[in-house]
């Protein structure tokens, strides 16, 4: 791990962050919502399944501090973030040089570290460019200006803004296209948009015992583009992160690319999954 002012400042930070005590009448419906869930669809006992549900709570400041890093933070707290997290599977360099299409699961330090760290990547040489899909219709407050993509470029985080808000979907994926087709990588997150039931065009995955139908996004851009796809699981490991490379798939295998990524999850630690188990609009 770093051991610099830097990094000092960062785990302050995030320390206090995780700090905010909520009130027990804001935090008593969603917890209770998120242990029935944990129940019905992990089959967690009573007890163990409010202890997840208190912790998966707890872990929601941990992704609104990191979204706001992401957005306001200092250059050099930024780079001793991303210098935290350790690094275990195959290299981006296996991917080839004929782009790859990168998908990870949206919740926690992964939105803003992932990002940052393939950014990293591509100013090294180890990809010639890299765009992020995001979606400002979520949280304008969070999301990153023009300026900002800019300043974090001359810090050496350079990625494409691909804000499906701001260019359509049409737009966001002829722009995504475009990098994959030069070589680049492209990072989705596969639950960013949580689809209704109801909604046509979905890849259905399974979540413990449920079935759950995430948008089929990362399956069309890489069929369209014809790359593989890199399967990236970001988790906590100590003060700082663990960043999970599997094996890449084909454009044929993004359904079980991402299914892997929620099983490494559950292996993991049930905690970070406040959109799933809590998201009312979805379940």
């Amino acid at each position: 791990m770093p051991a610099d002012t830097a990094w000092d400042c960062y785990l302050s930070a995030r320390r206090a962050a995780l700090s905010t005590a909520a009130s027990a009448q804001t935090a008593a419906a969603p917890v209770a919502r998120a242990r029935a869930r944990l129940q019905d669809y992990l089959a967690i006992e009573d007890a163990a399944a409010l202890t997840q549900a208190r912790r998966s709570y707890f872990y929601t400041a941990d992704a609104a501090f990191h979204d706001q890093l992401l957005a306001s933070g200092r250059a050099d707290v930024l780079q001793a973030a991303v210098a935290g997290a350790e690094t275990a599977g195959p290299t981006l360099a296996q991917a080839g040089r004929r782009g790859a299409l990168a998908v990870s699961l949206h919740y926690g330090a992964a939105t803003a570290i992932l990002p940052l760290w393939l950014a990293a990547a591509s100013r090294n040489g180890l990809t010639p460019e890299v765009g992020v899909i995001e979606n400002s219709r979520r949280d304008a407050n969070i999301m990153l200006t023009a300026e900002r993509h800019a300043e974090l470029g001359r810090c050496g985080f350079p990625f494409a803004d691909i804000d499906l808000a701001r260019l359509g979907e049409l737009g966001a994926m002829r722009r995504a296209l475009a990098i994959l087709r030069r070589g680049g990588i492209v990072l989705i997150f596969a639950d960013g948009q949580l689809p209704r039931l109801d909604a046509k065009r979905t890849l259905t995955c399974r979540l413990g015992r449920r079935p759950f139908p995430l948008p089929h996004g990362a399956a069309w851009l890489a069929k369209s583009a014809d790359v593989p796809i890199l399967p990236l699981l970001l988790h906590p490991q100590g003060d700082g992160s663990r960043i999970d490379r599997l094996p890449a798939y084909s454009p044929a295998g993004a359904q079980a690319s991402i299914q892997a990524l929620i099983d490494r999850a559950m292996d993991t630690d049930p905690a970070p999954w406040w959109r799933w188990c809590c998201s009312a609009e979805h379940f």
